[in-house]
């Protein structure tokens, strides 16, 4: 049995599916590729699948990652070439290698934003409002949270979970590359960072696009 690290990307309508679809979908997809896949024991046995650092609905990303338990003799080119064979459209397998790094290793994650507005405008005052805003000490948003068990409303400044941030424009559109906070431990969606800059500067977006093209460890590695 040895461990195998899918690398996959979610496109196109791919990005309106949940993560509990994407969990059903790919068990699905393992079985019908007829992969030699290690079960779990106990009374309802199923093939290990786990995930690094799930996606948020409505984003794109070309840098999802799914381990899986292998038995017998398969190249990662075969196991490739099976899913792919099998998946629908929007999700594809772009590689297949054993893991290099444990997923609990992952602190950041790099997106691209894509804003349209009415004109433009409006997209040189976000722009410009904007960067001003980031690099100020404090932008404060509310986020929810858990408290024991139960769920809550909590205020943190979002500039604690920016690690870099650069804007551009052309016409009415407003181009954002940002390294933001990505794990277990802390995490900043680029939704959330848009809404509170776009709620200080009053505002709106008319069309947005989230593609997340990199995990990125505590080492300032990429994460595999």
């Amino acid at each position: 049995m040895r461990a195998v690290r899918l690398n996959f990307s979610k496109t196109g309508r791919a990005i309106y599916i949940s993560h509990l679809d994407i969990n059903r979908m790919m068990t699905r997809a393992v079985r019908r590729a007829k992969l030699p896949m290690w079960y779990t024991e106990g009374f309802n046995p199923h093939p290990y699948l786990t995930f690094a650092l799930p996606l948020s609905l409505g984003q794109s990303s070309d840098c999802e990652y799914m381990d899986i338990r292998i038995e017998g003799d398969i190249t990662d080119e075969e196991i490739m070439n099976r899913l792919n064979a099998v998946l629908p459209e929007g999700v594809k397998i772009l590689s297949v290698s054993a893991p290099l790094y444990d997923a609990k290793e992952i602190e950041k994650a790099l997106y691209f934003v894509k804003l349209i507005y009415k004109n433009a405008e409006t997209a040189k005052l976000f722009a410009e409002k904007a960067q001003s805003l980031a690099e100020g000490e404090e932008l404060l948003a509310e986020k929810r949270g858990k408290k024991g068990h139960r769920k809550v409303m909590k205020q943190i400044n979002l500039i604690d979970y920016i690690y870099d941030l650069k804007f551009s424009t052309a016409d009415n559109i407003v181009n954002l590359q940002c390294v933001l906070a990505a794990g277990n431990a802390n995490n900043l969606n680029p939704t959330l960072l848009v809404e509170t800059l776009e709620k200080q500067i009053g505002v709106e977006h008319e069309m947005v696009y989230i593609v997340r093209r990199k995990l990125i460890t505590k080492d300032n590695k990429t994460f595999k």
